[in-house]
């Protein structure tokens, strides 16, 4: 009866216990191989809901959905089940001929926090940087599909290794 009760608690305490995943604003981004629809995807996307509490910016799950070392951000929104893709990847730190020199990417964010922050380097299709602090945040954006995106919120800044 005690478990009964507990389970009953934890899941009427919190909204991201019942949302379910709704959809990916963007599948895929331009010149980029990386598919944020893909069914296994979908999959993390359903269990994050169901088994984590919001760890971003006071109601979004954020899922690496990538590796350790090549970084896929998702925003999960854990109120109405929409996941937010980042289009850049992050990796660590590079030399100066542009080669991985084994030391992981900084990263920071919270739940009291709208930014994750970065410092390392990021890939995206023409936008590249090697060495860099960069914040993202979810941002309104009326244009696209959902009225949100998950985008850069400063211009990336080269730092010193």
């Amino acid at each position: 009866m005690k478990k009964l009760i507990l389970l009953s608690i934890l899941f009427s305490s919190g909204t991201w216990a019942n949302t379910q995943y709704k959809a990916t604003s963007e599948c895929e981004f331009d010149y980029d191989g990386f598919k944020f629809c893909s069914k296994s995807n979908i999959v993390k996307y359903k269990k994050a809901l169901t088994s984590q509490k919001p760890n971003f910016d006071s109601n979004y799950i954020l899922l690496n959905i990538g590796t350790p070392k090549n970084i896929r951000y998702v925003a999960i929104d854990s109120k109405n089940g929409l996941v937010y893709p980042l289009s850049d990847e992050i990796i660590g730190f590079k030399d100066d001929n542009g080669g991985l020199t084994g030391k992981p990417p900084v990263i920071n964010y919270s739940i009291d926090n709208a930014n994750l922050c970065i410092k390392g380097s990021v890939m995206a299709y023409r936008n590249s940087y090697d060495n860099v602090k960069v914040c993202y945040s979810v941002q309104n954006n009326e244009h696209s599909k959902y009225k949100k995106e998950f985008i850069r919120a400063d211009f990336p800044e080269n730092i010193e290794d």
